[in-house]
């Protein structure tokens, strides 16, 4: 239960096998294949292994389709280890043409209800106003514009007061003016771009209205519901569409993204024409189990290297640290960096497993540490939830109490209040995780110096312990101690440290 000592391995093998070793080395837990940039050497003719975006590219067109026709994509089913390209490619574009003419229709017809409604709207306004309709319309030598603009620019109006043109305001509403504006014919040009300038959006009255408004309205609102219940059928075309084709493009989409996984893999190949290679870190332990998995790959060569060995090229071992069940949780406080020869985690959950049971211990704190280890279970802090839970849980069923309030049956009982009992597990936390930091530190230390004359090293160490008897002689067990020694003890180590630091200062310049 440690650090775990890595290997790095080449493995060689006919390009032949490359699909099938890449199946089989993606979901090892144990293997962590380096780049192949790192690993060539600029020799002619070696390269990194190219990554082919042909899946990536069959992925975007599968997301595009999925959104057309509404359909939520999901990597449920089992791949295929295999794809066509060309009967894909080929799948894909039928039913692309399918949508198509589908989304041109349903366009249209939006396009077209939309335009019916704001006509249907513009023959309500002139149904209130005294504008006579047959008479502009019979008009030669003038033309009338009817339509809108936005409300926030009516006032703009007011600049083009005697300008050759009769505005009539129709009626508005939160968003739009609309009007209508007659021009003689030589000056119609002019006044058009005056109102474009405004934002005006012409609305074409249709022909068949000629003073019968109530008509005309009744025809367009018949015309929009016959619209609405076309665009409804095109919606089941849609929906018939995708499902007949659910399973075969989820089906797809489960394996080319399976593929693309595979291709993202290539990364790591080293190309030298008639062979591959993969270089990675295996732990030790786990050598032989993953020359099992590639037993049937008979191609397959094996060089153990030095983890080491390659560190010019900035090709470094990742820090792997193997741990019982029962402490790994504790490996998110212990915290093991890259640099670190030495694994804490047990140290730490020694220490907060007897603090929890020992000092914290409660079955109604437990229960909601439980509660929230099980709701956090995917995060890494929720296994440490959890395991603080059961230890909490062990020692309230130990004191027999429920959020350090409630007794429920005769228990065992520390001869300490409740608030004593909380102070001295925090505070037992805090020193003994500075006590294991500072022996982690002393031990990775090759200066005696720092290792002693240190805030994290025997003075550091020497100062916290002195406080921690101190406070806990006077205040918990009530001892009459006298403080002198004490701090005799602790301005020594202070004065030490701190010589030691000037010293160090001065050396350095």
């Amino acid at each position: 239960m440690a650090i775990e000592e890595m290997v790095l391995l080449n493995m060689t093998f006919d390009r032949q096998n490359l699909d099938q070793v890449l199946f089989k080395l993606k979901d090892s837990k144990y293997f962590y294949p380096q780049s192949a940039s790192k690993i060539v050497n600029n020799v002619k003719g070696v390269h990194a292994l190219q990554e082919d975006n042909v899946y990536t590219k069959i992925l975007d067109r599968l997301i595009q389709i999925a959104s057309d026709i509404k359909l939520d994509l999901n990597r449920d089913l089992a791949p295929d280890y295999t794809l066509n390209q060309g009967k894909t490619d080929d799948y894909l574009k039928g039913l692309e043409e399918e949508i198509k003419k589908i989304k041109d229709v349903q366009d249209q017809l939006i396009t077209e209800k939309n335009e019916n409604e704001v006509t249907l709207e513009m023959l309500n306004c002139l149904s209130l106003s005294e504008v006579n309709l047959d008479q502009l319309m019979e008009c030669q030598y003038m033309k009338v514009r009817f339509g809108r603009f936005k409300r926030q620019n009516l006032e703009k109006i007011q600049y083009y007061e005697g300008r050759p043109f009769i505005f009539n305001k129709l009626g508005e509403d939160r968003h739009y003016v609309w009007c209508c504006y007659i021009v003689t014919n030589n000056l119609l040009l002019e006044v058009d771009n005056i109102f474009q300038a405004l934002g005006f959006e012409e609305i074409a009255i249709p022909s068949f209205v000629h003073g019968k408004l109530d008509d005309a309205r009744k025809e367009l609102e018949e015309e929009i519901h016959a619209m609405e219940e076309y665009i409804l059928r095109m919606d089941q075309k849609m929906t018939i569409l995708r499902e007949t084709h659910k399973v075969d493009l989820l089906k797809l989409y489960s394996t080319a993204s399976f593929l693309q996984r595979i291709e993202a893999y290539k990364i790591f190949v080293v190309d030298y024409q008639s062979k591959c290679a993969i270089y990675g870190f295996v732990p030790t332990r786990k050598l032989e189990e993953l020359k099992m998995i590639l037993k049937e790959i008979t191609s397959m060569e094996y060089q153990q290297l030095p983890a080491d060995i390659l560190d010019h090229q900035e090709v470094v071992a990742p820090t792997v640290v193997h741990n019982a069940k029962i402490v790994k949780p504790f490996e998110t406080v212990s915290k093991v960096k890259q640099s670190d020869v030495i694994d804490t985690t047990i140290a730490f959950a020694f220490l907060y497993y007897a603090v929890f049971i020992v000092f914290l211990g409660d079955l109604g704190v437990g229960a909601v540490l439980i509660l929230l280890g099980l709701l956090m279970r995917k995060k890494k802090m929720g296994p440490l939830l959890l395991s603080l839970g059961i230890a909490a849980a062990l020692g309230g069923l130990i004191y027999g109490d429920v959020f350090y309030t409630i007794s429920l049956y005769p228990a065992i009982a520390l001869p300490l209040s409740t608030v004593f009992k909380l102070i001295d597990g925090i505070v037992l936390l805090i020193a003994g995780t500075y006590t294991i930091n500072a022996f982690k530190k002393m031990y990775l230390q090759d200066s005696t110096v720092e290792r002693v004359l240190s805030m994290k090293g025997i003075c550091g160490l020497i100062v916290v312990y002195a406080l921690l008897v101190y406070f806990g002689c006077a205040f918990e067990a009530h001892m009459n101690l006298s403080i002198m020694p004490f701090a005799i003890v602790i301005v020594a180590c202070l004065v030490l440290i701190f010589g030691k630091s000037i010293m160090k200062k001065r050396s350095a310049h």
